[in-house]
């Protein structure tokens, strides 16, 4: 809850930032360069005439914004023939359009980035099969913190500690009373005779051991006569709770000494896997509700925690999920008025985040509270790098190649137009978050290895799968369009000559 909040704060701050202060610097830079000064120092630029006989700092910090490239074209055009005509691309349009978009579209490779695309899916279904879910608390710690070493001994020498169940009675039976001490008892010999208790032999119950410091004493029928005397059943209670304080610290009182609650606690059988776990947690919790009425019982154990994650995190992302993707199609919409865009956008999201999470398994990350967050970022980058290509690929009108390949075209167009903005984000958020990998902690390392999944992936299908599916979609619409055409053509010839 409060990452949307943060998030929809940092949202619209960038919005508001972005429509004033960012676009009036821009607008005052844009000045600056049209009136031929420095951006930052203001003063007047080096002439392009003067280019050459200029000092190698004068050209690296005062040459203006496009002056080498105006140079160049002056050059160019002083030494060409009449008519020819100056490419005044920059370096990354040219690459993207002469050399990226042939190589990409080449049966070879489509080939391969259909057959690759195979295999990344195979990978992130059995990844996301085999999913770890659940945050465990030792990866919190540092490595050379001496509390992990703690917590690796205790897990190691004590691992059944985590198996102990604290049963809270927050509305206690009078024990002294024979009826409500049976009720109690038919609910306790419930919780322990579930699948997942190991029994009574377990159970440490301050009224057992009560029975056995009197029975020690050796009193003869003492238990029982205390059982059937109320009132000396609890005057004898107190000097059993001096002799043994440990259990003296098991139960509250109220200021009338009335009991106001009490504890114990029963081993649960070994639990070696997560859907065991989670069972275990819902037959426990089940038999205690039963009885919440008449004892309000509650149960706790570490266990329950890890079986909370194991049964929300996984429902709960799928949902953030659904509900970005559900938002998404008609802000796709809006933005891109073609239903068939909008459902690619959406195939892209959900695509990227299926990759997001099958991927992380064979990185060692669990399906927790930091990567869920982070998942539901990738819908971010894969709306951004999806909807890029996916405008650019609509609103692309290439001449160059107009008369032989339409979709190719605009493929060559959009790539020159978006593929280096999408590839700037991209390795700006890698060298951003390439620092969290040299530090020695599991939440940010979670969150470096997710966003790297998640800009790889993204980066992937922006500049290799989406507009390969794009051209590939366009040219069997026209194929299927000039059929029914031609198919309309011959059997009506009429309206054709009309």
């Amino acid at each position: 809850m409060y990452f949307c909040y943060y998030s929809s704060a940092a949202i619209c701050f960038i919005f508001a930032y972005s429509l004033t202060i960012f676009v009036a610097c821009l607008s005052i830079q844009g000045r600056w360069e049209e009136a031929n000064r420095n951006c930052i120092a203001y003063i007047p630029t080096i002439p392009i005439g003067e280019i050459e006989n200029s000092t190698f700092m004068q050209r690296c910090l005062n040459m203006g914004s496009r002056s080498g490239c105006e140079l160049r074209r002056k050059k160019a055009l002083s030494s060409s023939p009449p008519g020819v005509t100056f490419d005044d691309r920059l370096w990354y349009q040219r690459f993207f359009e002469d050399s990226y978009a042939p190589f990409i579209t080449s049966p070879t490779v489509q080939i391969g980035a259909l057959i690759s695309f195979i295999c990344y899916a195979a990978i992130a279904y059995a990844g996301a099969c085999n999913v770890k879910v659940g945050f465990e608390l030792i990866n919190v710690i540092q490595k050379d913190s001496p509390s992990r070493r703690f917590l690796e001994i205790k897990n190691t020498r004590f691992p059944n500690d985590v198996l102990m169940v604290d049963v809270a009675v927050m509305r206690p039976p009078n024990m002294g009373d024979a009826t409500q001490r049976r009720l109690f008892l038919d609910a306790l010999s419930d919780l322990e005779r579930t699948s997942c208790s190991v029994g009574r032999n377990t159970t440490d119950f301050w009224y057992f051991a009560y029975q056995r410091f009197v029975d020690r004493l050796g009193f003869g029928d003492s238990w029982a006569t205390l059982n059937e005397d109320e009132t000396m059943f609890h005057k004898n209670l107190r000097p059993f709770l001096m002799a043994n304080e440990r259990y003296d610290h098991d139960i509250l009182y109220y200021p009338n000494k009335s009991m106001s609650a009490f504890r114990f606690t029963m081993q649960l059988v070994s639990c070696p896997s997560d859907e065991r776990i989670v069972w275990c947690a819902n037959v426990v919790r089940s038999t205690a509700e039963k009885y919440r009425d008449e004892f309000n019982i509650t149960t706790y154990t570490p266990l329950w925690a890890l079986a909370d994650q194991l049964e929300i995190i996984w429902p709960q992302t799928m949902q953030d999920l659904y509900i970005s993707i559900a938002v998404m199609v008609p802000v796709s919409l809006f933005f891109i008025p073609q239903p068939l865009c909008a459902l690619i956008i959406v195939l892209n999201i959900a695509s990227v985040a299926f990759g997001v999470i099958g991927f992380m398994t064979w990185w060692d990350v669990n399906l927790d509270a930091t990567s869920m967050i982070t998942i539901a970022m990738s819908v971010g980058f894969s709306v951004d790098f999806a909807a890029h290509i996916m405008y650019g690929y609509m609103t692309e009108s290439k001449t160059k190649y107009e008369k032989i390949n339409v979709p190719y075209a605009r493929l060559v167009g959009v790539l020159g137009a978006v593929g280096w903005p999408v590839s700037q984000a991209s390795i700006s958020v890698v060298l951003g978050v390439m620092t969290l990998s040299t530090l020695d902690s599991y939440v940010v390392r979670t969150c470096f290895k997710t966003v790297l999944l998640v800009i790889i992936i993204g980066t992937f299908h922006a500049l290799l799968y989406l507009p390969l599916m794009l051209m590939n979609l366009h040219s069997l619409f026209f194929k299927i369009s000039s059929t029914i055409k031609a198919h309309t053509a011959v059997s009506n010839p009429g309206v054709q000559r009309q």
